[in-house]
């Protein structure tokens, strides 16, 4: 299959990583159940984690039926299940699917041009990583820094994935803003219809810029971090999209 962004990684790497970040998620349920979840207001723990879980199931059926699920869904069997439980069943039904397909099986996914078992491997090992995050912000522990490679990833992905295919904005200004880390850029125009994403374009003078490194941006994107410094005011209006989308 082709590349689904110049930044993807090998599917091996997914699943090392998947699996790296399921680990240190499972490893803080049992502390958190009862916390207040600060990126998801209203959710403690114990929601975040039976969320997780059924998200992973879902996409577990989804490979394993040809198409997502709809009657009947989410199984009742699943309240029975203590959310320890339920997450470690669910992501053993996730990832037996991952490796007994090949990431270019067909899998049903909302991106026409990518219905494939390798689009799910990509975002969930980039969903798995953000609610590592959310349940270690939970413990307020000290919180494990993002593979710099799977951050720029992420990125491009939060972007092209969500930020492009979101809801339009009757009320967007049209504005342009540039996001860049280290080498790499993304030039979003923020149409009312849709907001238009390119890589590595040149950058008219006086462009709109914010500039900061891998992990604070895509924390900020995901609605985890501040906004960095210096950020322009299209970069509110960027936010303010993106939160419709995620």
């Amino acid at each position: 299959m082709s590349r689904p962004s110049p930044y993807a990684l090998p599917f091996d790497r997914y699943r090392e990583h998947l699996d790296r970040e399921y680990a240190a998620l499972s490893g803080l349920v049992q502390s958190t159940l009862d916390s207040p979840v600060p990126a998801c207001p209203g959710w403690n723990g114990e929601d975040l984690v039976r969320h997780t879980a059924i998200v992973f199931l879902h996409k577990a059926e989804t490979i394993r039926t040809g198409e997502k699920p709809s009657h009947g869904w989410p199984p009742l069997s699943v309240g029975s299940f203590p959310p320890q439980a339920l997450l470690a069943h669910c992501y053993g039904r996730l990832t037996e699917q991952f490796d007994s397909h090949e990431p270019d099986d067909r899998a049903e996914s909302w991106i026409p041009e990518n219905q494939t078992v390798g689009f799910w491997i990509r975002r969930l090992t980039h969903e798995t990583m953000i609610h590592r995050f959310d349940l270690e912000d939970t413990a307020r522990t000290s919180t494990t820094p993002l593979d710099p490679e799977l951050a720029i990833d992420g990125i491009d992905e939060v972007l092209f994935v969500m930020l492009a295919r979101g809801k339009p904005d009757p009320d967007a200004s049209g504005e342009t803003i540039r996001l860049e880390v280290g080498p790499h850029a993304w030039t979003i125009r923020l149409d009312s219809r849709r907001a238009v994403v390119e890589r590595d374009v040149d950058s008219p003078a006086g462009q709109a810029t914010l500039r900061t490194d891998a992990e604070q941006m895509l924390l900020w994107l995901w609605g985890r971090a501040p906004q960095p410094e210096d950020a322009p005011e299209a970069a509110v209006q960027l936010r303010r999209r993106l939160a419709r989308a995620l």
